[in-house]
């Protein structure tokens, strides 16, 4: 990942900006180091085995991540700042709303790339320091960097027979993915699964009626975002009640995923929607 600038906001109000390749004598902020943008343990989990019962499956994952920010202050002392008055706009980012949540966006030129979210849980200052310096620490529950424009497939983009194959060449990392179809014919059940003959995993959803032509059904494997229901004559019926138990979530793997739909003649892609993750940065 290129970055070239990084920033601090608070429910999307730019509080501190670092540029890291036009630091200049106006810069307020000097960032010294970020520690904690790598992969540094991680842990894979095992949740299932395969179908056959051989294949056993493992979900990788970071523990929470711990961002560790030096940082220069530089105040322009002709118009009057003063080290304590910069310093004192950090703090102010401690709790700027209810929630206290930050976000650290990581920008390549104009456009940003990947953003991770969390709270100050550290702050340290070099008070007596000849160049004074404070160090923040952010704590991040999600410890993956995510992109915060969604990668979109229209109709057009997407194949109307299997498999299905959605292509992923920006992560680095595994992630989940939302889409809405719009329900063309009968169906008992709507499953996906890794392939038609002998697959290792599926995901399988049995409504208590059938799906009939109208419905339209609205899933999401996005992390903290999953959901799964459908709406019929303006009713929303959620069904998550309706996922057989052995069911695996449908994941896009770093490079891209291969994905077969039953009865695929029967409904109609809307969209395809998913946010690029990142190990470190």
């Amino acid at each position: 990942m290129r970055v070239t600038s990084v920033s601090i906001l608070s429910e999307e109000v730019e509080a501190i900006r670092f540029d890291l390749r036009s630091t200049t004598a106006k810069s307020q902020y000097i960032i010294r180091n970020i520690a904690g943008l790598d992969a540094d343990e991680i842990i894979p989990k095992f949740y299932g085995f395969s179908k056959d019962g051989t294949k056993r499956f493992y979900d990788f994952k970071l523990r929470q991540r711990e961002l560790v920010l030096r940082i220069v202050m530089n105040p322009n002392y002709r118009l009057g700042e003063t080290n304590s008055d910069i310093r004192d706009n950090v703090y102010r980012a401690i709790s700027a709303t209810r929630s206290g949540l930050l976000d650290l966006d990581f920008h390549s030129g104009g456009s940003t790339v990947a953003r991770i979210s969390g709270h100050i849980t550290k702050f340290e200052a070099a008070y007596f320091s000849n160049e004074p310096e404070l160090q923040i620490t952010i704590q991040c529950n999600d410890p993956v960097f995510r992109g915060i424009t969604p990668v979109i497939l229209g109709p057009s983009d997407i194949p109307d027979a299997n498999p299905i194959i959605i292509a992923d060449d920006i992560s680095t990392a595994p992630h989940g993915f939302s889409m809405k179809v719009s329900i063309t014919g009968t169906l008992a059940d709507f499953t996906i699964q890794d392939k038609a003959a002998d697959p290792e995993w599926d995901f399988k959803i049995i409504p208590a009626t059938s799906f009939l032509s109208g419905d339209d059904l609205y899933f999401s494997s996005e992390f903290n975002d999953r959901y799964l229901y459908m709406i019929r004559s303006g009713v929303t019926t959620h069904l998550l009640d309706r996922i057989e138990p052995t069911s695996v979530w449908p994941t896009i793997f770093p490079g891209g995923s291969q994905f077969h739909f039953s009865d695929i003649a029967s409904f109609d892609w809307d969209n395809i929607e998913f946010h690029a993750a990142y190990w470190g940065v």
